[in-house]
């Protein structure tokens, strides 16, 4: 696995190769360019490069220019630029940082201090991004909090205060009607300060209790847990058996969340008069469960997004729907947990399949 992508910048073919050869040996994926317009294209791809090694003296466009438009493009003011050069007066170091560089090593350099070096700003890169995709999901807990707690408090305080206020009689079914009220609502505020603590302790590690586990009565379980939830909505659901037992090293209770939460999504967003199957198989080195169903489907767009926090599909045709828009969130964290992975196969207006694999006690 590669400790991060550079993309080095010298007009020297012997230096480049230098440079290429002491990087890709520490395990970086390395790129190369020899003028400004191959950098810059570079720089812009898909996947970006972690950090840019920059020579100053290049034809045509300079390194100052370079990391100047480098840093004026939205796309690309993010990735560090740490410069390589000859020139080792004051000026040129200053003017390199001016440009927006993050540091600056003269030529000839040391072997050492510049993979010290290039570590470092690779880590602190990492944790910027960590800092700001962590500064975006506090923005959005609390924007989602604050809408998912106020609309149900806002109704268990209304009901509440008209039962201890109102001078006028109240049936039994109308009282009976507002405790219901109030008692839904608080459930809902309920699964979701459980599902963040969920999702809290998942990724502080929780401790697992790993064990053999065969996936078939497992399955059966979790398809008995959810059968009044699928008959209310009129949605069948079923279990295919595998044609061997499929076993895998897994703690029960945390697959089984993840099998009930799939579940739970699967009968949401199916039509009365669909179905949803629960299956198992043998995949290489892993088990594999998935759960199908013959539902609304997911839009290729927002596959991408399905296991952030809060994430919900917002194109047309999704019937709205209870949720905390965190049981994907907790299934993703559980399965990696596990050394796992989770995907999903989508056809919009005619089902999805997720399916979890997890490592085989044959592996």
């Amino acid at each position: 696995m590669s400790r991060g992508r550079i993309l080095i910048v010298d007009d020297a073919a012997e230096n480049l190769r230098v440079a290429h050869d002491l990087l890709k040996a520490e395990g970086y994926t390395v790129l190369t360019a020899m003028r400004g317009e191959v950098a810059l294209n570079a720089a812009a791809a898909n996947p970006a490069p972690d950090l840019v090694l920059l020579d100053v003296r290049l034809p045509g466009m300079d390194g100052y220019e370079i990391c100047r438009r480098l840093k004026a493009d939205p796309t690309t003011r993010d990735i560090p630029v740490m410069f390589l050069s000859a020139g080792g007066d004051m000026a040129d170091k200053v003017e390199g940082f001016r440009a927006g560089g993050v540091d600056y090593v003269t030529k000839p350099f040391q072997v050492e201090e510049v993979l010290a070096r290039v570590a470092t700003h690779l880590a602190l890169s990492r944790q910027r991004r960590e800092i700001v995709a962590l500064s975006a999901l506090k923005d959005q807990l609390i924007r989602t909090i604050s809408h998912d707690l106020k609309n149900p408090l806002t109704i268990v305080l209304g009901n509440a205060e008209y039962l201890l206020t109102t001078r006028a009689p109240l049936s039994d079914d109308e009282a009976r009607t507002m405790i219901a009220g109030i008692q839904k609502r608080g459930q809902e505020m309920l699964r979701l300060v459980t599902d963040l603590l969920d999702l809290s302790r998942i990724e502080e590690g929780m401790p697992l209790r790993l064990q053999a586990v065969d996936l078939e009565p497992l399955l059966l379980a979790q398809a008995m847990r959810a059968e009044a939830f699928a008959r209310a909505a009129g949605v069948e659901l079923k279990v295919e058996p595998p044609p061997a037992p499929v076993t895998v090293l897994a703690d029960p209770e945390r697959i089984g969340q993840v099998v009930q939460n799939l579940v739970s999504n699967a009968i949401k967003y199916t039509p009365a008069g669909g179905r949803v199957t629960l299956a198992a198989r043998a995949d290489g080195r892993y088990g594999a469960l998935s759960v199908r169903d013959t539902g609304l489907g997911i839009p290729p767009e927002a596959i991408p997004e399905l296991f952030k926090p809060f994430y919900r599909v917002p194109a047309a045709g999704q019937r709205k729907t209870e949720g905390t828009g965190l049981g994907l969130s907790i299934v993703k964290a559980i399965v990696d947990q596990h050394r796992g992975d989770v995907d999903v196969e989508s056809e919009p207006g005619a089902g999805s399949t997720f399916t979890v694999r997890l490592p085989s006690t044959s592996a």
